[in-house]
């Protein structure tokens, strides 16, 4: 990449704004306003994310996988295939999300362009209790704290204003340890390795 680095996006990705939709009060100029194909591909991944997580059986073949594993395997479910294409999934998404860094939101690769805006996603997704719908609305409150700096620096430092979503994202983390809402909802084998026969 580092040939790469700096060079500005030959032809950059256009946006579209949506007739009619965008006299929309307050969401108009959110959603339907000079935003990318790659920004409603985002909402409509999303949303089947939500009706394959909560609507089919490959929903509830993944979540039982994730509050617990022994149990999917002793109902013939393939738990290492099922966490490995979690996790294929998980990857591909995150390449659309940094596919939409350097093709859209800024048109050329730098290093470090992801700022650690990941680390904001898993704020995000604790926020969101683990739900992509409620994970879009998240997102547009984090970028909206993201992109706030740019309408208050004027009166604020821009360096203190930046580091408002990375502040918040903290907090989250910090309540998510103290608060039974987010502990609740989060899957319970998050994270942890599942052998055959072990307890």
């Amino acid at each position: 990449g580092r040939g790469w680095e700096g060079k500005p996006l030959r032809v950059p990705l256009g946006t579209i704004t949506v007739p009619g939709l965008s006299g929309i009060p307050i969401l108009g100029p959110m959603l339907f306003v000079d935003q990318t194909i790659l920004t409603y591909l985002g909402i409509l991944l999303a949303v089947l994310l939500w009706v394959v997580l909560f609507r089919t059986r490959w929903g509830i073949v993944i979540r039982a996988v994730g509050e617990s594993p022994a149990t999917a395997d002793s109902l013939g479910i393939n738990v290492t295939l099922v966490r490995y294409l979690g996790v294929a999934l998980g990857g591909l998404l995150a390449g659309v999300a940094g596919g939409y860094l350097s093709v859209a939101y800024r048109p050329a690769w730098t290093e470090g362009m992801t700022a650690g805006m990941g680390w904001i996603v898993i704020a995000l997704t604790i926020f969101a209790s683990w739900d992509p719908l409620q994970a879009i609305w998240g997102a547009f409150f984090f970028g909206a704290l993201y992109h706030l700096s740019f309408r208050l620096q004027a009166y604020v430092s821009p360096e203190l204003l930046k580091l408002m979503p990375y502040a918040f994202a903290i907090l989250v983390l910090a309540v998510s340890g103290f608060g039974s809402r987010w502990r609740r909802r989060a899957p319970g084998s998050l994270g942890v390795p599942y052998v055959r026969g072990e307890r």
